[in-house]
Parts: structure tokens; sequence; C-alpha cells
């Protein structure tokens, strides 16, 4: 079939796709039109919390992984694969886009990518254009439907109740919807290569598989596990030729993952590693977890429903279906627990989706119901499109602050005048001392580094005497002193995230779950070094880290009072935002 014939018997995706992208992108756009003709807009982008547009910013600037919002540490071996946020900058800078531009351009790509590849997939197993349709559009657009704990506020949200939290999840700068195109790539490859059993779709898998080494730990695991379990399969069938024919696939796609593991190597053997390894949530445990209702009722209704007469589609199946079982509780052997949720957002709950929807189509062919599976088809997309809509229009309207939307946005633009100063005047990878939200700005919108950063915790570069010190440097800053145990104590979920990542969340279940005598000891370092002033105290921090600007916002920070520092120069202006410069 050429291509012509296959756009003309695929238009229906095609269009959905591209209405796909359009959903996801429109609010961006729309933001710039409303607000360039008020005069509020000031380049600050309307961009949901990630941190992948920093990321991005950090390739298009020249750089890895190592450390994005440090200036030290960029040669450090890099914790957190880069595949999508290369994607995501080579795709800007072959267009010469500026970061903003960038990100809209990949908004447009690749939703529009990740629908083909779902429809793709499901298309090739099913071959029914209607499940295709209906299961691409479910996976991306209904997902906060499709998740029980969710649903009543979204219920509550259409009912005039309180607006979503955010955008859709597909709508965030690279991640999640990277996820879906290698992922559902390799699954089309693959398939094709399971069925037809052609070198050229092996090959094509083997790459796919190892490109996902680069994008998303998750997925690789996930993957993994499913081809150990197929294999398994095989070998209990005793088809050893079928066993070997998937096997050489995925030890193709480890030659793909050579540099990965190289990398790995690398990261290991740094001092902190294992630090970070805590820091991200990984907490040692070797107890069985339930994988979910979802996961089991759905291998319930595969067992009960699903057609036994394709037998190579039906161990195809059963692989997938298993898959959850496996990755759910790979810590009994290794010791180590993840964070689950990942294998459940992204891969069970699409699975799922895929085969109920298959079952249930496949019902509604065997009885003829033609008419009923187009309605069907048409309602569940109907459906799944109205959801996005409604969520993207109502996170655009929502005006409470903390959340991203409209209201959010509309007060970031503050930051506007203060990046093209910094972007007009400051030395290239110069270091810059802010606030949370005007740090994770400004690594986005300049080449500058951070003193501290939301994120900082997860890179090879924080040390936790670094992060102790740029914690007791914002205190420094707001005055506090003796008053400190009390003050930590009522903020122990902020020292608790920016010490130790999401370790004692993971563990305990609660930020606040820092043992006794580390946040006594945290409070006591903080005490004694009050010996010293808080002027010089600070002088020898901003020298120690070479901090050569501070961002002041004078509403969020007003206890900051940069003028009584004579050390610092006011050098820029803009409404209730300042920019000071340190002369050692």
């Amino acid at each position: 079939m050429n291509l012509k014939n296959l756009l003309i018997k695929h238009w229906v995706a095609l269009i959905l796709a591209v209405s796909t992208s359009i959903l996801v992108a429109f609010p961006q756009i729309y933001f710039r039109i409303e607000h360039r003709n008020d005069g509020i807009y000031q380049g600050i982008e309307l961009l949901p919390d990630s941190p992948w547009s920093a990321r991005v910013r950090e390739i298009q600037d020249g750089h890895g992984f190592g450390s994005v919002p440090y200036k030290d540490g960029k040669d450090d071996p890099y914790l957190h694969v880069p595949l999508g946020s290369m994607v995501v900058a080579y795709m800007g800078s072959m267009f010469a886009l500026d970061i903003n531009n960038t990100l809209l351009l990949s908004r447009i790509v690749l939703p529009f990518l990740a629908f083909v590849l779902i429809y793709a997939f499901v298309f090739l197993f099913s071959r029914d254009r209607f499940a295709a349709l209906s299961s691409a559009s479910a996976i991306l657009l209904a997902d906060s439907i499709m998740d029980y704990s969710r649903l009543p506020r979204v219920l509550a949200d259409a009912l005039g109740g309180i607006s979503p939290s955010s955008f859709l999840d597909l709508a965030r700068p690279v991640y999640g919807v990277m996820i879906f195109v290698p992922f559902f790539g390799f699954m089309a490859a693959f398939w094709k290569f399971f069925r037809e059993r052609k070198w050229i779709w092996g090959a094509a898998s083997a790459v796919l598989l190892g490109l996902n080494f680069y994008n998303y730990f998750y997925t690789w695991t996930y993957l993994y596990a499913f081809g150990s379990l197929l294999i398994l399969i095989f070998l209990i069938r005793k088809n050893w030729s079928e066993a070997m024919r998937i096997t050489q696939v995925f030890i193709g796609a480890l030659v793909v993952g050579i540099p990965y593991a190289f990398n790995l190597y690398r990261a290991m053997n740094h001092p902190l590693y294992e630090e970070l390894g805590a820091r991200h949530g990984i907490v040692s445990n070797h107890s069985f977890l339930f994988v979910g209702y979802i996961a089991l009722a759905s291998l319930i209704i595969f067992f009960l429903w699903f057609p036994r007469e394709d037998r190579e589609r039906y161990f195809f199946s059963l692989a997938l279906l298993l898959t959850p079982f496996i990755v759910m509780n790979q810590q009994i052997v290794t010791g180590m627990t993840l964070q689950t949720g990942h294998y459940h957002w992204y891969f069970h709950k699409p699975i799922v989706v895929i085969f109920l929807t298959v079952v249930v189509f496949n019902l509604l062919s065997k009885r003829n119901w033609l008419a009923l599976k187009r309605i069907w088809a048409i309602l569940i997309i109907s459906i799944s499109f109205s959801t996005g809509i409604f969520v993207q229009a109502a996170s655009y309207m929502n005006d409470n602050e903390g959340r991203d939307g409209g209201f959010v946005a509309v007060e970031r633009q503050k930051y506007g005048p203060v990046m093209k100063w910094l972007n007009e005047n400051a030395s290239r990878e110069a270091v810059v001392l802010a606030n949370n939200e005007a740090s994770h700005v400004t690594i986005i919108y300049t080449s500058l580094n951070a003193f501290h950063h939301r994120s900082a915790q997860l890179f090879l570069a924080a040390t936790e005497e670094r992060l102790l010190d740029a914690m007791f440097a914002f205190y420094r800053l707001r005055g506090v002193r003796e008053e400190a145990p009390e003050v930590f104590e009522q903020e122990i979920k902020y020292i608790s995230s920016n010490v130790y990542g999401i370790y004692y969340r993971e563990a305990t279940g609660s930020y606040s779950g820092i043992p006794d005598e580390k946040f006594e000891k945290i409070v006591r370092s903080y005490i004694n070094g009050l010996k010293v002033s808080d002027s010089k105290w600070l002088q020898d921090m901003f020298k120690k880290y070479e901090v050569e600007y501070i961002i002041w916002d004078k509403v969020k920070d007003p206890a900051w009072k940069l003028d009584r520092f004579e050390y610092l120069q006011k050098v820029f202006g803009s409404g209730t935002m300042a920019i000071y410069k340190f002369n050692p």
C-alpha cells in the first residue's frame, strides 16, 4: 500500500491526531494573543510546572544533564535520562527557535506522534479502526475520568466546583507525552516483527527498545519484564525457535544501550549515588505490593472474553497483562522499592484501556452489532475530547493561586523584564540567588545558573552541606534567629523535600517523617551558625558558591531587605522586582 492510500484509509486518525495537537497547544497560543493585546504578556509562557523545560534549555545551551541548576557539575553522569529533552531541544534548534517556541512546537508535534503511534499499534494488533481510534483518544485525553481517585474532583469541576489542578498531562513540557512515543513506537514495530517475522521489523524493534533506555527508566524496565514473560511462555510451550527470535530483539537493544550502561556505571561509582537514590524515593523493602484492582480485573476479563482463536495474539496479550504483577513486585527480589505509580500511570492504565476496548469491540463484532459498535466508538471519542477540552479550558481559566493556569501565568509576567535584563547584562553561566519560583524561571529563560533550585537535591553536585547552606541562606535573609526551632518545626515538609527529596514521603508516607535526631542536628547546625552575623555569613556563602546576582521579589519576600547589605548594589528594578549585584 502506497503512502497516499495509507493516508486515505486512515484519514480519521490523522484528523483526530491533529485535533489532539491543537487541543494541547491552544492554551499557550491563546495566552499570548489575549495578553499581548492588553499589554500584560512579557514573554513568560503558560507552562505547567515541570522540570523538563529547564532541561530543554540546558541542552540548547550546550550542556548535558549532569547538573541542570548548578554552575558546577555539568560533566557529572546524568541521573535523568536525556532523550526526551534532546528531541525537543534539537527540534527547536533545527528551526532556530527560542525556548518558548521550542516548547510550543513540541506541544504540536509530540501529541500528534503519540496519537498516531497508539493508533498504529492498536490497529495492527486488533485490525479494528474503531478500537484504535477509541483507545488513542481515551489514553491521551480522558485520563482524569479513568482514575477513580480523581473522578470526584472532575465531576465537581463539571458542576461548577473547583478547577482542575493542572492542564492535561500530555501538555506538560516533554513528559509525559514523550513517554508514549518510543514506547508505542516499539510496540507497533515489535508486533509487526512478532507476526511477520521480517528482520527489518526486528531491527526497528531493537533500536526503538534501546532508545527507551535513554528516555524513561520505567519504560525499559516494563518492556524487559514483558519480554521476559513472553519468552518464558514460549519456553514453557517448547517453542524454542520463537523464544530465541524474541530474545534476539531484547539482546540487540542492549547494544543500543551500551552508552547508557557506561553512564550508569559512572554514576554508580559517584560518592553521592546511594544518597541520590534515596532522594529519588528508592526505599529498601522486600514486601509484596498488591498490583491493583485495575490490572487484576483486566486479567480476569481477558481470561473470560479475549478471543483465543489467534494463539500468537493471545499469548502476546497474556504476557502484557501479566507484566504489572512483575514490575510492581520486583522489590521482592531486588529489595529496592521504586515509585510504582509511574508504572500505573503510563503503562498499566493504557494497556488496560487497549485490551478492554479490544475485548468490547470484538464482542460487538461477533454479534454483528456494527451500528452499536460505531455508536460506542463515537461516544468514547466524544467523551475523551470533551474531557480534554474541559480540563484545558478550566485549567486556563482558574484563578486559584498556586495552580497552573491563567492567574499564575499572569503573575509570572513580572519576571519578564528581569529575565530580559539578565540576558542582556549578565555574563553567561553566572549564578543567581532567587526564591523558588524566580530560580525556576531563571534557568528556563536565561543561560544562567541557580544558587538553589527546588529540584537541585536530585543532582550529583548537591551535597547535603550545599543543600543546607542554601536553605539556611534563605532563613538568614528572612531574619530567622533564636526562633529557628519553632520555625523549622512548622516548615519541616519544606526542609525534608529540599534536603532529602521524596525519601521520607516514600519511606514513612509523609515528608514530615524525618527522624528526630536528624531534624535536631539541622536545627543545632543553624543555631550554632548564628554566632556569625547574618551579613558576614551571607557574604561568605555568596563567595563560596560564586553568586553574582540576587533577584528580590519584594511582595513574596518582604523580609529580605537587601538594601541593608553594603556589598549588594541594586542594578535593576521593575515594579515589585529588583536585581542586586554582589560586589565581594
